[in-house]
């Protein structure tokens, strides 16, 4: 593309030496093994990924090492492949393709007949669980009533006064902009294991260009989302991702990336004139719902209880990004993952249990909690291979070697207090409500400097 062409050496843009600088670590190349080789969506060869080999063959996508060529950081197009024998789409598609690529998906969240096999949800709330969070809430309040001001309140641009009315909708908010976690149903041509891989590519991405993680949440949503109503050939999901992120950092960013330096991340494998198009048409099928509150927002307020440590919401963030790549999290709510994020923190860093405030900031039980901090902590397991780009980011000094820390947890025994003789690699029969293991903690621990 010319446009690529002309970028200069140094950087993705005039002025991106000035303002982004390159990561610190990154995968040096993804694998993907494969059995089979993949037609396009409409039946020919034409716009065929140049990375797909014959089968049985190994597919190496080389990514630049950012460390001894810094100038040089494109992300070259991910190469995504899916079996031949594949499901007859006509109860979920149009008849004809549009000109983007993609088609129609009709009654998404009806048509679900296989999908993920297990959902991370909030279990429902019990009369037990009701009462519990009401004491919660009493305490809070009875705590900073008097002469115990909260700071919130002393500053008046913190709108303490609504923050009740505001977080209540935002939850009503982010139920409304859920992705169907059964989307993959509707899907001909792609899996769930290529979605891990278009993840992992835009966490590369977003580092690079240095957003914040509102970005990177929000972009996820916008591509969950969009695959649950649209039919995407597996030429064009690369072009979802990069045109997500996009969407995600005009939205969230002061000084978001250009068009230009998108094309250029994607080493051009689309023109200019794609991205915009693209754009649009994402636009139009999200229909300009752009709003869904990410986690950041619900984790920002349970720090509150644990007095903004650095430390738990660092090792919290890195739990939620793990999320990110697992597809049972896909249709979870932001204020959940956020709320077992944390509390998986806390317990990994011996800073305590899951106290009346956390209930109340957060709104869920330590008991709503457990399934979900108990998944998160299987997804850990395998760091490096469930999520190497994030493990990756997360093992640097900027970012406190969070991984490094929870890996070393891990490898030497971490177990939840609940977790009773199982395995922890295993997320059933963890949950004996008739013999509550008790929240035992020692001395606190430190992360890494």
């Amino acid at each position: 593309m010319d446009a690529v062409e002309e970028l200069p050496g140094e950087g993705c843009g005039p002025s991106a030496s000035e303002k982004r600088q390159p990561c610190d670590s990154v995968s040096e190349y993804l694998n993907i093994v494969t059995d089979w080789q993949s037609p396009s969506l409409d039946g020919s060869d034409a716009g065929a990924d140049q990375h797909v080999t014959q089968p049985g063959k190994l597919i190496n996508i080389d990514l630049p090492d950012y460390e001894e060529n810094p100038a040089d950081l494109r992300v070259h197009p991910v190469s995504f492949v899916t079996p031949d024998n594949q499901a007859d789409l006509s109860d979920y598609e149009d008849e004809d393709y549009d000109d983007q690529g993609y088609t129609t998906a009709h009654s998404g969240r009806d048509n679900t007949t296989g999908g993920v096999t297990m959902i991370m949800a909030p279990p429902k709330l019990t009369k037990k669980g009701i009462a519990e969070i009401e004491a919660a809430r009493e305490l809070v309040e009875t705590k900073y009533q008097g002469d115990v001001k909260n700071e919130e309140f002393v500053d008046i641009g913190m709108v303490a006064e609504y923050g009740e009315e505001i977080f209540a909708y935002m939850k009503e908010m982010e139920m409304e902009l859920l992705p169907n976690p059964h989307y993959m149903d509707i899907q001909n041509d792609i899996q769930w294991s290529m979605r891990s891989v278009l993840i992992d590519w835009v966490v590369q991405v977003h580092l690079r260009f240095q957003l914040l993680p509102e970005t990177l949440f929000l972009a996820v949503n916008y591509i969950d989302r969009f695959l649950s109503v649209k039919v995407v050939s597996m030429t064009k999901l690369q072009l979802v991702g990069a045109t997500a992120l996009l969407l995600a950092a005009k939205y969230e960013e002061i000084n978001c990336p250009s068009v230009q330096e998108m094309v250029y991340m994607v080493d051009g494998g689309y023109a200019q004139e794609d991205v915009l198009k693209a754009e649009r048409f994402m636009l139009t099928m999200l229909g300009f719902a752009l709003g869904w509150p990410g986690p950041m927002s619900f984790m920002r307020r349970i720090s509150k209880a644990d007095d903004y440590d650095s430390e738990i919401r660092t090792v919290a963030k890195y739990f939620l990004e793990v999320t990110l790549m697992d597809e049972r999290f896909v249709a979870s709510p932001p204020s959940y993952t956020a709320a077992g994020a944390q509390c998986l923190a806390r317990l990994m860093l011996k800073r305590g249990d899951w106290t009346p405030e956390h209930v109340h900031y957060s709104g869920y039980t330590y008991t709503q909690l457990k399934p979900l901090i108990a998944t998160i902590l299987d997804c850990c397991r395998t760091g490096r291979k469930h999520h190497q780009a994030i493990y990756d980011k997360y093992s640097t000094r900027v970012f406190k070697r969070a991984s490094i820390f929870v890996e070393g947890q891990i490898m030497g025994g971490f177990k939840l207090p609940f977790q009773h003789n199982v395995p922890y690699y295993s997320t059933r029969d963890l949950f004996d409500e008739a013999h509550p293991a008790p929240l035992v903690m020692t001395a606190p621990i430190h992360l890494l400097g």
